[in-house]
Order: C-alpha cells, then sequence, then structure tokens
C-alpha cells in the first residue's frame, strides 16, 4: 500500500515524564526502533500535509478478516510472501519487530541458562496473572488447577525421562507471575518438584510489582523499580516462549504474545477456556 508506520505514545500510559517534564517514551528505553522514528522527515512530512491515519486496536478486532485469524490466507508478495496463513504473518512480524535491547536480551538469557538452569524444550512453564485483572472481573484460576493439568502433560516428557534414567522426574517449572505470593503456594502444594522463578531473584526485590501488576500504579514508580519490573519480565518472556509446555490463562495478553512467540501451536494450554472445548477454540481467533 506504499504506507510507512510510526508508533504514537503521546497518550500511553507508560510514556511517564521525566523530572523535567519531558515525555521521553516508553518503547525506547526497552525496545529497538519499532516502525520509522516519531522525528523522522517522513514522519514529520506527513504530520505537516495532515496525512497521518490513526488506527486503533478495534480496527483489527471486530472484523475476522482485519484480524487475520487461524486459517486465513493472505497474499503479501512485496514482503515475500505469495501466500501466507494469518497465525504464520503474525508470527513473522512479530519476530521482525520485537526486539529488547540487547541488554535486556542478554540478562534473559543469562537468567534462564545460569539462574534457574532452563534448557529449551526441557520445561513447563505456568503464567499466573493477577493484579488489577480481578478488577476487570476475571475470576483468578485456582493454583491447583495449574498443578493438575502440569501432571496431565507430564507425557510430553517421556522423552525426557529416558535421558534421566527412566525415572519418572518431573522436570523443572518456571513460574512467570506478577503476583510472587503464588510460589509458596506452589511449593507446599508439591514439596518434592522444583519451581523456579524470577520471584526468588535477590535483584529482583526492588522490582515494582511483586503482588500483582496495576496500570494504574506505574506513574509512581521509581526508575530502578520500573527497570527491575522489566528485566524480570522480558526473562519471564523468553522463558514462557521456550519451554515445550505453556500453562496460562487468555485473559491476560501476556498469553497472545507468547503463543506468537511459541514455534507451534500444540502444548499451549488455557486453563479458562469455554469449558468442554479445546484451546484452540480460543486462541484460533486471537
Amino acid at each position: 500500500e506504499n504506507r510507512c508506520f510510526f508508533v504514537d505514545e503521546s497518550q500511553s500510559h507508560l510514556n511517564k515524564p521525566d523530572e523535567h517534564g519531558v515525555r521521553h517514551g516508553f518503547l525506547p528505553k526497552y525496545m529497538e526502533t519499532i516502525g520509522l522514528p516519531t522525528d523522522h522527515p517522513i514522519v514529520v512530512k506527513a504530520r505537516e500535509e495532515n496525512r497521518i491515519v490513526k488506527r486503533e486496536w478495534s480496527d483489527f478486532w471486530v472484523e475476522m478478516s482485519a484480524r487475520r485469524a487461524y486459517g486465513q490466507k493472505a497474499k503479501l508478495p512485496s514482503l515475500g510472501f505469495p501466500e501466507i496463513e494469518g497465525h504464520d504473518l503474525k508470527r513473522h512480524l512479530i519476530r521482525r519487530m520485537w526486539r529488547p535491547h540487547p541488554k535486556y536480551r542478554k540478562s534473559s538469557c543469562a537468567a534462564l541458562e545460569n539462574t534457574h538452569g532452563l534448557k529449551a524444550a526441557e520445561y513447563m512453564a505456568f503464567s499466573v496473572r493477577r493484579g488489577d485483572k480481578g478488577e476487570e472481573k476475571f475470576a483468578f484460576t485456582e493454583l491447583l488447577e495449574y498443578i493438575s493439568e502440569a501432571e496431565r502433560q507430564l507425557y510430553r516428557f517421556s522423552q525426557f525421562e529416558q535421558n534421566h534414567g527412566g525415572s519418572s522426574q518431573v522436570p523443572k517449572i518456571f513460574v512467570a507471575t506478577d503476583d510472587c505470593s503464588v510460589m509458596s503456594e506452589f511449593r507446599r502444594m508439591r514439596p518434592s518438584w522444583t519451581f523456579v522463578s524470577e520471584c526468588d531473584v535477590e535483584e529482583n526485590s526492588k522490582a515494582a510489582a511483586q503482588n500483582g501488576f496495576a496500570l494504574r500504579e506505574f506513574k509512581d514508580w521509581s526508575e530502578a523499580a520500573e527497570d527491575a519490573h522489566f528485566t524480570k519480565f522480558f526473562t519471564e518472556i523468553y522463558a514462557m516462549a521456550m519451554s515445550r509446555v505453556f500453562i496460562g490463562v487468555g485473559y491476560t495478553n501476556v498469553s497472545w504474545w507468547v503463543y506468537f512467540l511459541r514455534p507451534f501451536r500444540h502444548s499451549f494450554i488455557l486453563l479458562d477456556k469455554p469449558k468442554g472445548q479445546p484451546d484452540s477454540r480460543v486462541f484460533d481467533n486471537w
């Protein structure tokens, strides 16, 4: 369509002013540039000529054809795709555009390998989201449901068991959560299992939102608390993306993001799906 795009953060709750009242943008602090910079000559000229088209999230949600849902095909020869399926297109675009700064990529890899001793596809991941989701009238999933589902998914680790002398050892479980109190609960329920989490890392003790993320509180976070929070968050995203089995809930967009970062659809389990329906009944429409 011969169009370019840029990200306008002027109305974002995450774009806090500095001590001088200047807003520098949230994304530049953590991400490599997505789209054109706001001061790019093309963007400046388009503003001057009133050629900016603002796209709302609802533009890509209401109409299924615009949502690029699973199974829908698109022809994008200019991007090298004579034909591409909707979810494959989203995965391609996310991998192309979503790149945290090297500092966070390196800290995430170091945490997974050295701090938590995780190897890709040899562990499970739980995603437990609480915080302000309760205010949005979502019912929190009982933690025992995570345990029960993990036990049902152990068959996926048969090769892992063989590599450990045929024992029925439960693999490590990485817990990504905005409420660190869940760790003691999981360990109480299954004391013989190994749960690892960024909640256990001493450096993260100063991270904001340890007892539940609430967007309205973001403006009050200190620089150090914010940086520690997102250092933890990036590690969690990568850990969930590389796990063999993901168990979480669909009411957080973190799960949506992880789904599209994972290389396959199977072993992505949603505990809050409609009763009796397969997981794909939910994420096919993402």
